[in-house]
C-alpha cells in the first residue's frame, strides 16, 4: 500500500500537532505493517517506533492503535 504524508513539517490539524516521524509511523500502522516493519522503514528501534505511536495516541486523544489511525485519517493528519 502507498502511504502519503500531508506535510513534510510537524502536521498540526484541529488543535494536535504530530511531528513528522509520529505521522509516518501512524501512517505505516494504517497502511498494515508492523511494528518491526516501521522500525526498519524509518531506520529506528522497534522501542522508538512504540514511543512514537503512544506519543501520537495520547496527542489524538486514542486509546488503541486502530482509533488514533481513524482519528489521524479523519482529520487529515495522514491520507
Amino acid at each position: 500500500p502507498t502511504v502519503v504524508l500531508v506535510a513534510d513539517d510537524a502536521e498540526h490539524v484541529d488543535g494536535v500537532t504530530l511531528s513528522p516521524r509520529e505521522a509516518a509511523a501512524l501512517a505505516l500502522v494504517a497502511a498494515g505493517r508492523s511494528d518491526r516493519d516501521i522500525a526498519r522503514e524509518l531506520d529506528v528501534a522497534p522501542s522508538t517506533v512504540k514511543t512514537l505511536l503512544t506519543r501520537a495516541r495520547d496527542k489524538l486523544g486514542a486509546s488503541p492503535r486502530a482509533e488514533a489511525v481513524a482519528k489521524a485519517l479523519r482529520s487529515g493528519l495522514i491520507a
